[in-house]
């Protein structure tokens, strides 16, 4: 027993001292980031001295720069998903999906959106990160859906014995199954040729964030044929 706690601590220290490390680079990088950047930018005041092959040049620099800006950014959500000081009351999920959606509308009016939420799904968490759990998976429903036909997302759920189970269906470019166990680890991207501006972080802080209310997410799908998140979050207060 002794050896076990031994153990356990060493382990909890070990996840402490990676997770100092990742926010200190995650933050020590962006100053020169910011650096590259800027000057890339005043490089590209100057684009008329340039030849045809300088100005791909320096737009590669840019497009580099503003992917790993976005890298960092990603990152440091994960890292706060998993060390954010939690605050565990009643949650209403159907008001955060309804919200979430919104959000979305307004950053793409263009789009089509057909969008079915459950009322009066309820759980117990935290609020703020029960949000952006959703948020997560909400913008993967939408944002794989193709453009040439509108999004189509429906929010239900199911009491399960392990608590209450919601669920994100949508009609989506889904994924070969044969891919799931990489589902939800960060940096794994399933559909990195249509999707050149992800990260591959979003299912992994919304694993993050289910585990930490001690409760798991599973991601079910097949090409062509869309996917259903599952969020489940237990009816007992299990959040660390």
């Amino acid at each position: 027993m002794h050896d076990t706690e031994d153990l356990e601590r060493e382990c909890a220290a070990l996840r402490r001292d990676h997770a100092v490390l990742a926010f200190g680079l995650s933050h020590d990088l962006r100053a020169p980031l910011r650096a590259i950047e800027s000057f890339s930018y005043l490089l590209d005041q100057h684009g008329e001295q340039l030849d045809e092959q300088g100005r791909d040049h320096l737009r590669r620099i840019r497009d580099a720069s503003a992917r790993m800006a976005r890298l960092l950014s990603r990152m440091q959500a994960w890292l706060q998903a998993g060390s954010a000081t939690m605050r565990i009351e009643p949650v209403d999920l159907s008001l955060l999906a309804d919200w979430c959606i919104a959000e979305l509308r307004d950053a793409h009016p263009e789009r089509e959106a057909r969008v079915d939420i459950a009322p009066d799904l309820h759980a117990r968490g935290d609020e703020r990160l029960l949000k952006s759990a959703l948020q997560e998976l909400l913008h993967n429903a939408w944002h794989f859906t193709p453009t040439d036909r509108p999004v189509e997302i429906r929010v239900d759920a199911q009491r399960t014995p392990e608590g209450l189970t919601v669920r994100i269906h949508d009609r989506g470019e889904g994924f070969d199954p044969a891919h799931a166990s990489r589902i939800g680890e960060p940096y794994q991207r399933l559909h990195a040729g249509t999707n050149v501006d992800g990260c591959g972080m979003g299912l992994a802080i919304a694993r993050r964030i289910a585990e930490r209310h001690g409760g798991s997410l599973r991601i079910e799908g097949q090409p062509g044929e869309g996917a259903v998140a599952s969020l489940t979050l237990p009816d007992e207060d299990t959040a660390r």
